[in-house]
């Protein structure tokens, strides 16, 4: 009698390792992505006007490690995850519930599209990584509709300084500027990213 495994037992094998080396990707990137915006989230210590200095570079720079990240994990589901878990994470670290409810949609929304374009159109991975960056202004959502409340949080946090500071630059006005600005920084921070990933990790066989 043989002992040699049989196909269906090799096939299930292999979808087991593979799925297991998806899911290690995904936690790596995840917490690649979630080290580099708190990093330069701590920015923001220094006054609340670093804010527009720590997200635009979070979104110029993370456009590579997310490029490398559908190079890696061309799989369905992938993305949403990353993004719920960044949610999380932010909520567990001070800021409003609206972060995870639109870091979810709009990691979902990004994720059918790169599925769309099977995770290899550069143009729709593009836009698929700006759509995630949205998530962001979860955080800031509360000043649209419950200011009050969101500055006194802000002010138990930071100070009363620093909230009175934070309330007269972070006007509605401003944010929905922001968000536009930021978006197509997104843009640029994903074109970037699929430069280096066809001009460094291909080369090196990395991607």
């Amino acid at each position: 009698m043989s002992t040699q495994p049989s196909i269906p037992a090799l096939t299930a094998r292999s979808q087991s390792a593979t799925t297991a080396q998806k899911v290690m990707y995904t936690g790596v990137f995840t917490a690649v992505y979630f080290v580099i915006f708190f990093a330069l989230g701590m920015l923001g210590f220094f006054g609340p006007q670093f804010m527009f200095v720590s997200g635009p570079l979070a979104f110029l720079l993370e456009g590579t490690g997310i490029m490398v990240f559908f190079s890696k994990v061309r799989s369905f589901g992938a993305l949403t995850a990353l993004g719920t878990i960044i949610g999380i994470l932010m909520v567990l670290t001070g800021h409003a519930w609206t972060t995870l409810v639109l870091s979810v949609l709009m990691a979902l929304i990004a994720d059918l599209l790169a599925r769309s374009g099977q995770y290899v159109n550069a143009k729709k991975n593009i836009i698929a990584y700006a759509i995630l960056q949205l998530w962001y202004f979860g955080a800031w959502l509360p000043i649209f509709y419950n200011a009050d409340a969101y500055y006194a949080d802000i002010t138990r946090q930071m100070g009363q300084v620093y909230s009175d500071e934070m309330r007269a630059i972070f006007t509605p006005t401003v944010l929905m500027i922001f968000i536009i600005v930021d978006f197509f920084l997104s843009l640029i921070g994903g074109w970037i990213g699929t430069k280096v990933l066809r001009s460094h990790f291909q080369k090196a066989g990395i991607a």
